[in-house]
Formats: structure tokens, C-alpha cells, sequence
């Protein structure tokens, strides 16, 4: 019995590693602007984006490759004191970021599953936990195979998996769209609150003072009568979160600051947006893209807008630089590397749906001028080479149990 209880513990700190690298390997970018936006919170911006890149692979990969070597029992006393690391790094930093809130969502899942930060908190208490005991009878578990050189054959076969959807992460959007602007989502409708929605919850305290003296009062406990209390402030809490739409931060403006956002969302015919949250982060090896996009939308006169979060006079620079004429539109930094991981990276709009993405490396003419039919054929594409994936992963699983057939 005593047995069984530690191979739980051990497959199911396994499970949640797998499962959380797996989600983060996927998209490594996302995984990349998470830690930025932790040093950024950190008044450690001077961090260049490279390093952050360099992170996110690393910690997605440890995670998934430790994870799976938990579930298939290879080199226990290894994947148990990584696992135990991380749990003994992120637990009180997990604490840390539910106290003092410098990011509203730790990142841990991804975006497959959106915790809070105390709910992450609470969530890695009782893992702490389980990785302690796991580490504690580590010498405990008895791998059914002996041969060390299949243990290690198993283990690259995970290593590689990792590797193999983080390149693809990388060279592509991700295979898996967990985010609030996948392809087929109507912003529209994801921005509308529904009428029977559940509404926030706020407490308000007023700061008073009398004879020197400063005391909060709520609604409950005010000095209606008493006029001798003189006003100092206001403190509003949100007791408990309401409804929040997938989508609230849609939003783009011309350089007027007019907004362009209701005409691209009711537009009958596809809308392409080249976006570049900073377009001065653009790698030159696109430069030559980018004019073939722009001539491509004066010949068919579609309609196609770059949207940045640069300023006014960076879009006229990197205009002059182009010496192609785009129409900018402005939006917010985070909703344009939230909609994609690339920049730049195309989307495609109509009828207030998403009707394509794509990586730059995928945008053909074709694309360009046939958004619609042309996603479909990039679409198969995709979907071919995650069924490759997939088909690895069961191909390896599967030769790797019967490598480790339980002794006789």
C-alpha cells in the first residue's frame, strides 16, 4: 500500500510537470514576454529579450523533460531534486506575487489555464509538499528497466519532443491556440458582457479626520450626523472579480487617434493587419516581406493596415526606411503580442472574425490576395504537422513501454 501511494505522488508530480512544460513549449514567445514582464516589474528592463528567450526554452524544457522522467520512473533521484527545486524556487515567489501583485497572471500554465496569483499560490503548497516526499524515498523507486543505456535512450526521446515543439513554437504560431485571439474567434462577441453576467464586488472605506485624529469608515459605520469629521479620502477594493469578457482591449486608432476599430470589425470583405508591437524590433530580414505586402495592397487595392504601438514619428522613420507606403493604425503593446507571437505577424479579419494567422515565414502572395482560400491550404499545413507531432509522441511513448517491461 505504502508503495502505491508513492508511485501516485510520483506519477502525479510527473503529471503536472508534463502537462505544464508541454503547454509552455508550445509557445515559447508567450513564455519569453511573461518573464519580461516579471523584470520589467523588477525595474529590470536593461534585460535584453534574447536572454528572456533563452529562459523560457530552458525552464519549458527542464520542466517537461523532469515531469516525464517522474512518470516513467527514469533516474528518480534526478527528476525528483529538479522537480523539488523548482517547487522550493517558485512556492515563496508564487507567495511573493500574490502579495505584492507586480503581474496579474504568473504565467504557470501558460495560456491554457489562467490561475490567479493566489490560486497559483495555493495550487504549488500541496505540490511542495509531494515533491519533498518524493525526494525523500527517492532511492525508493526501482526502475523496472536496468540498462542504463535504455533509460537513456527513453529520456532523449522526451528531451526531444520538448525541443522539436519549442522549434516549432518558434517558427510558427503555436500549434495549440490557447489565446483569447485564435483563429475563428468573433472579437465581437468575445468583448460582449452578457447581461446576465456576474458583477464585481467592491468595498470603499473613507479616510476622515477630527481633532487630529484619522479614521476609515465604511458605509455601514459613516458619521452621517456628525459633521465635525473632515474628509481626507477614498480607498476602493475589489472584494471579488465579476465577469471579464476573453477580449477588452481591442482597440485601434488611426494617428489622429480617431478609432478605427467598429469599421474593421463590420467590414463584409477581409481586413489584413500587419502587426509589429514595436516596429523597431523588426528584424531586417523582413524588410524585403514587407514590401511585397505593401505593393501587393496598392495593386488589389485591399484593404491593409500595420498596426504598432510605436509612436507617430518611429512609424514615419521605419516608413522612410521601408520607402513603402503602409496605413497605420495604433494599439495597445500587450493586445498586439497577446493576438500574435511574431513580428511582424499577419492576421486576417472578416466580419469581426479571424479568418487566418500567420507566421512571416508563411505569408504567401496567394495569402495576400486570397486571404480566405489561401489560410485553408496554410491551415492543412499546420494541422499536418502537428498530427506529426502527435504521432511522435505515441510512437516514442509506446516503444519506450516496451522497453520497460517489469522484470521477472
Amino acid at each position: 500500500m505504502k508503495k502505491n501511494i508513492y508511485d501516485f505522488m510520483r506519477i502525479l508530480l510527473g503529471l503536472l510537470f508534463v502537462f505544464s512544460g508541454f503547454v509552455k513549449c508550445i509557445d515559447p514567445t508567450g513564455g519569453a514576454i511573461k518573464i519580461e514582464d516579471y523584470l520589467v516589474a523588477w525595474n529590470m528592463d536593461f534585460v535584453p529579450f534574447g536572454f528572456c528567450f533563452f529562459l523560457s526554452i530552458a525552464q519549458n524544457v527542464l520542466e517537461f523533460i523532469a515531469g516525464f522522467m517522474l512518470i516513467m520512473d527514469l533516474f528518480v533521484p534526478l527528476s525528483s531534486f529538479i522537480a523539488l527545486a523548482f517547487m522550493v524556487v517558485f512556492t515563496p515567489l508564487t507567495l511573493y506575487i500574490a502579495i505584492a501583485n507586480p503581474v496579474s497572471d504568473c504565467g504557470c500554465f501558460g495560456d491554457a489555464i489562467k490561475l490567479s496569483n493566489w490560486q497559483t499560490f495555493w495550487k504549488n503548497v500541496p505540490f511542495l509538499a509531494i515533491s519533498i516526499l518524493v525526494y525523500r524515498h527517492r532511492y525508493n523507486y526501482n526502475c523496472a528497466c536496468t540498462e542504463v543505456w535504455k533509460q537513456c535512450a527513453a529520456v532523449a526521446i522526451g528531451l526531444a519532443g520538448a525541443i522539436l515543439v519549442s522549434i516549432e513554437g518558434l517558427s510558427n504560431e503555436p500549434i495549440l491556440d490557447f489565446r483569447s485571439y485564435s483563429v475563428g474567434t468573433d472579437i465581437r462577441a468575445s468583448m460582449t458582457v452578457p447581461p446576465d453576467a456576474e458583477q464585481p464586488v467592491y468595498k470603499t472605506t473613507f479616510l476622515l479626520e477630527k481633532d487630529g485624529v484619522q479614521q476609515e469608515f465604511d458605509e455601514h459605520n459613516y458619521p452621517y450626523q456628525d459633521t465635525t469629521w473632515q474628509y481626507v479620502s477614498t480607498n476602493t477594493v475589489v472584494i471579488k472579480e465579476g465577469y471579464v469578457p476573453p477580449i477588452k482591449d481591442f482597440t485601434l486608432a488611426n494617428a489622429d487617434g480617431e478609432s478605427q476599430t467598429e469599421d474593421i470589425l463590420n467590414s463584409s470583405d477581409p481586413v489584413t493587419l500587419v502587426i509589429s508591437p514595436k516596429l523597431e524590433d523588426i528584424d531586417t530580414i523582413y524588410y524585403s516581406r514587407l514590401r511585397q505586402w505593401a505593393d501587393i495592397n496598392l495593386s488589389h487595392d485591399n484593404q491593409m493596415y500595420l498596426v504598432t504601438s510605436s509612436d507617430e514619428s518611429v512609424a514615419s522613420d521605419f516608413q522612410s526606411t521601408l520607402q513603402h507606403g503602409f496605413d497605420f493604425l495604433y494599439a495597445d503593446e500587450t493586445m498586439l503580442k497577446t493576438i500574435t507571437r511574431s513580428n511582424p505577424g499577419v492576421v486576417q479579419i472578416q466580419n469581426g472574425v479571424i479568418i487566418s494567422k500567420y507566421h512571416p515565414n508563411h505569408v504567401t502572395k496567394d495569402a495576400m490576395e486570397r486571404p480566405l482560400s489561401s489560410y485553408l491550404t496554410h491551415f492543412r499545413g499546420a494541422a499536418s504537422r502537428g498530427v506529426l507531432l502527435a504521432i511522435f509522441f505515441v510512437v516514442a511513448w509506446l516503444l519506450t513501454a516496451l522497453y520497460f517491461q517489469p522484470r521477472e
